[in-house]
């Protein structure tokens, strides 16, 4: 009889190199600027030598040349990538699987950019033109902002003149607004964008706000000027559970009011109270209503802890009919909930 032998498993020490960059964000490519070249460099740090077997990526739009010399300690391989840009646009991350003699799973490194592909129609694609200078969209819209740090925004533009744009020292009338191009001169019949920064604090103001964006290119007798929107919100650090009762907190009385059936010529007014059911001042920052026919009275902006104050509001019905929905907004140092609504319904007949 043979006795069985225990057999250790084999354990393979890996034997990687040491990336400079494990991941290189290549920004925004446009397609009609062909091929981007970028380059991995890899620092053998151990006691072997290491010579790179293979080069892997997940698409054919990259191709890859590396280093086929024995990479000695303390020396640098290369593993160079080129992207070409194809018409499938958008955000990318592409996979790059490093295989070398000292570890046959393969090290992983990440290629990452946004592709914008060149329309066929450039004069549909960006159909909104001020003064030789084509947008997309009429307007430009930042989405949320708030007010602990700058909202960057990218912005195409294509130049439809036959003079080159470059933005002037004093871009932006706007003391809220940072603004640069990229590339800094754009010639005649090429795309480039506009990076907007938009700082909501210096904005000082809350919720849904529109701005006349001026642009002012150095040669242009007028500036350019495009609509800039944005729903702005104050930043708060999160608040732990054991403090909630000692920081501003709003209390509303009513969230929903129904005002039920109405007549189209009946002017109706209705009183809320607000409460501030915490330790701290609470300061009302801004009231606002989603419709001109809502008319905001308040008594004070700053509602001292365990006290109230009275929101009154006017609705004017006229020239509307049927089940109607309108909206009061309140931003506030609350928080934990620094913007509530108050919903105002009504049947109008």
């Amino acid at each position: 009889m043979i006795n069985a032998l225990p057999i250790e498993a084999q354990v393979i020490e890996r034997q990687l190199l040491f990336w400079e960059n494990r991941t290189i964000d290549i920004g925004t490519v446009f397609e009609e600027n062909g091929k981007i070249e970028v380059e991995f460099l890899g620092l053998n740090q151990s006691d072997s030598l290491i010579l790179i077997s293979d080069v892997i990526t997940d698409c054919g739009c990259t191709t890859v040349e590396f280093s086929q010399d024995t990479i000695f300690q303390s020396k640098v391989g290369s593993v160079k990538i080129s992207y070409e840009p194809d018409h499938r646009g958008g955000p990318f991350t592409k996979l790059i699987v490093v295989r070398t003699n000292q570890d046959i799973y393969g090290d992983t490194l990440y290629l990452q950019g946004n592709n914008i592909p060149l329309p066929d129609d450039l004069m549909a694609a960006y159909a909104h033109q001020v003064k030789n200078v084509g947008f997309r969209l009429p307007a430009i819209n930042m989405g949320n902002v708030y007010t602990n740090e700058a909202k960057i925004k990218l912005v195409e533009i294509y130049n439809f003149g036959v003079d080159s744009l470059r933005l002037m020292s004093n871009a932006s009338s706007s003391d809220f607004i940072d603004l640069s191009l990229f590339p800094e001169v754009i010639g005649p019949d090429q795309r480039g964008l506009i990076e907007i920064a938009y700082n909501g604090a210096d904005r000082a103001d809350f919720g849904f706000v529109s701005d006349d964006l001026i642009l002012n290119f150095e040669g242009m007798d007028e500036p350019v000027s495009i609509k800039l929107l944005a729903n702005i919100f104050e930043y708060f650090e999160p608040i732990p559970k054991s403090m909630m009762q000692n920081v501003p907190r709003l209390g509303i009385q009513d969230v929903e009011i129904d005002l039920k059936d109405i007549r189209a010529n009946q002017i109706v007014k209705r009183k809320v109270k607000l409460t501030n059911q915490g330790g701290e001042p609470l300061q009302i920052r801004k009231v606002v209503g989603n419709c001109d026919c809502v008319l905001i009275n308040l008594e004070s902006l700053l509602i001292q802890p365990n006290e109230s104050t009275d929101l009154e509001f006017t609705f004017d019905p006229k020239g509307r009919r049927g089940i109607d929905h309108k909206h009061i907004t309140i931003f506030s140092n609350d928080p934990v909930n620094p913007v509530r609504t108050i919903i105002v319904k009504s049947t109008i007949k």
